[in-house]
């Protein structure tokens, strides 16, 4: 899927909403942060700039941002407040917790594939085995390893009655 030029772009990084709603609170707090040093700032002290977390680090970096200008910031918060509203949302269940790295992978795929605002939740469910549940807003798919034996039992059930008449 190819993005257009000068799109807003969504770091991997950036996995669900819950990461959308930390990033607001971030900026909102940076900016706060750089209104008030505006105000107390003397030529003779130096202006420090908080720290910022990787996720907004690789947001900026993405979009290429200054967020010292006020419509950037104005701009990155209007971006940021449409997804959180309209951004297709997926929910992948695994068996166990996945690693930070495949979530990545799994989310940059979605966003070159699928959609490239897609926001992803992940969940647990430890009956699954292995495999995993992709649920979205109107469709569910189960790949896992219980289902495909739940499915596959009157085979395997009529193969075992082969074998004991053998």
């Amino acid at each position: 899927m190819e993005r257009e030029a000068g799109a807003f772009v969504l770091p991997p990084l950036v996995v669900g909403i819950a990461d959308i709603m930390r990033l607001k609170r971030e900026l909102d707090a940076l900016y706060e942060y750089l209104h008030q040093s505006a105000l107390r700032h003397t030529p003779e002290t130096e202006l420090k700039l908080p720290k910022t977390s990787r996720v907004l680090d690789e947001l900026i970096k993405a979009n290429k941002l200054d967020l010292l200008k006020r419509e950037q910031y104005e701009l990155v918060m209007a971006q940021l407040n449409a997804i959180e509203q309209r951004a297709p949302q997926i929910h992948l269940s695994f068996s166990s917790d996945p690693s930070s790295a495949f979530i990545v992978r799994i989310v940059e795929w979605l966003r070159q594939n699928i959609h490239p605002g897609v926001l992803v939740q992940i969940g647990l469910q430890p009956t699954l085995a292995a495999g995993c549940v992709v649920r979205t807003t109107n469709k569910q798919f189960d790949l896992s390893l219980k289902h495909h034996f739940e499915t596959a039992r009157p085979l395997l059930i009529q193969k075992l009655q082969d074998g004991a008449a053998a």
